[in-house]
């Protein structure tokens, strides 16, 4: 004779308090938690900008920085140049945008943020006096087997096609022969 069993499932309707409070923390949790992320990406936002503003402060305010002689075309760089004092301001300004490209290249500051900082690379890269100094660093570097100072900044100016054919050319007669490479 066969037996044949049937599984009966009964459901229990009833909910006991545990049951109720259990899913009412669940849901405060839940709601605690959407909170906490909504207000720690604003927090998030709000670092960044304080960032970026201590940057573009940085840029207009610090008297270490030479941008205007990049902005007005100044003529800096020559024969006396190195080991002037005025090569410390240009130093310093082309070391804090390499460092905004390194930010940028990095993907820590994102490009609505870059565009603060887009003018002033602009009249940097186009600066002829830029173009000699760097053309030297350049050369120099390859000669001495190193990494090129501003190195970030050259990478972009690179990428972003800153540079003529005769830039690479290291007897070329457009640009002056400052450092010995």
């Amino acid at each position: 004779m066969l037996y044949t069993s049937l599984c009966i499932v009964r459901f229990n309707p009833l909910v006991d308090i545990s049951d109720v409070v259990s899913c009412l923390t669940l849901i405060t949790v839940a709601i605690s938690g959407i909170f906490a992320m909504y207000k720690w990406n604003k927090n998030l936002k709000l670092k960044r900008a304080e960032y970026i503003k201590t940057l573009v402060d940085e840029v207009r305010s610090n008297d270490r920085m030479a941008f205007d002689l990049f902005d007005y075309n100044v003529e800096w760089y020559g024969s006396d140049f190195h080991q002037s004092v005025i090569e410390k301001q240009i130093d310093y300004t082309l070391s804090f945008f390499s460092y905004i490209c390194y930010l940028y290249k990095q993907k820590i500051i994102l490009q609505t943020e870059f565009n603060y900082f887009k003018y002033e690379l602009e009249r940097i890269l186009n600066n002829s006096h830029f173009q000699n100094y760097i053309y030297n660093l350049y050369h120099f570097s390859q000669r001495i087997n190193q990494p090129i100072s501003f190195v970030h900044l050259f990478e972009y100016a690179k990428k972003h096609k800153y540079f003529d054919n005769d830039f690479w050319d290291k007897n070329s007669k457009k640009y002056p022969h400052i450092l010995n490479f």
